[in-house]
């Protein structure tokens, strides 16, 4: 009986927890200092794209890429959305 409680108790809270954190990382996402900080290092990043070799710019492009999938593209400022955009094309 009481390993039926355990196990039941395990399950539900697998279950909810995944979907609270799930919850959390999307509001999260949505806070405006993690956007900016994100569009931060997004221009830092292109500053380290303009000055390195070509052989590390496919390694940043791709890291680049990787971080702004996260962001809604609309509330990112212009310089931004047209250096991802070059980046995508290229």
């Amino acid at each position: 009986w009481s390993f039926g409680v355990c196990y039941l108790s395990l399950t539900l809270y697998n279950t909810f927890a995944t979907q609270r954190e799930s919850a959390r990382t999307d509001v999260y996402r949505e806070n405006k200092s993690y956007i900016e900080g994100t569009i931060r290092d997004l221009r830092e990043l292109r500053v380290e794209y303009d000055k390195t070799d070509n052989v590390h710019k496919s390694v940043l492009k791709s890291l680049i890429l990787h971080r702004s999938n996260e962001l809604d593209y609309d509330r990112l400022p212009s310089d931004i959305r047209d250096f991802l955009k070059n980046l995508k094309e290229n």
